[in-house]
């Protein structure tokens, strides 16, 4: 298992050493990882989403939606890009500000070939048909109905892939977050 982690931005430091104290605005909260697409690193990444989202200050209830939509990603990377086989994922974490609203946003990058074209938000808009479920297609459905954002863009050596959380709808939403 290969496991490096880089600190950028305030003291986050090591996800095994690090003290989830709140998000502070105006200050930078960012950790970049780099991972083998295999299950030896899903550990980390949950430690990742674990400091993150106590970073944010969101609930138990709104850390795991982000830890299944971080851990499905990551799967999928590994199982459909990299075929199982070997490959390197590149993962930031950050905390962001857009005026008001602060996002909670995972990066994935991977250099696999691409082999996903697809429209995500189609896919989640079908309807789904329980009768007739089988493996294959529902991550993204899954991945899409717990995040607020996901995207997908293609590039010359791999692809990258974006996940973004409302921090504040817990707020919106009567939820402490």
């Amino acid at each position: 298992m290969a496991v490096t982690v880089n600190q950028r931005g305030d003291n986050i430091g090591n996800p095994e050493r690090a003290m989830p104290g709140k998000y502070q605005r105006g200050k930078s909260c960012r950790i970049s990882l780099q991972l083998d697409s295999n299950s030896d690193c899903v550990e980390v990444l949950r430690s990742i989403v674990s400091v993150m989202t106590a970073r944010a200050g969101m609930d138990e209830l709104r850390s795991n939606r982000v830890a299944v939509g971080v851990d499905e990603l990551f799967a999928n990377i590994a199982a459909h890009a990299y075929g199982g086989k070997p490959g390197r994922i590149e993962v930031d974490a950050c905390l962001e500000e857009r005026g008001e609203t602060r996002f909670l946003i995972f990066d994935f990058r991977d250099y696999a070939k691409v082999c996903w074209r697809g429209d995500i938000e189609k896919i989640a808009n079908q309807p789904l048909d329980v009768e007739h479920l089988c493996p294959g297609g529902l991550g993204l459905r899954l991945i899409h109905s717990v995040s607020d954002n996901c995207e997908h863009h293609e590039l010359e050596d791999g692809n990258r892939w974006q996940l973004i959380f409302n921090v504040c709808n817990g707020e919106k939403d009567g939820h402490e977050s």
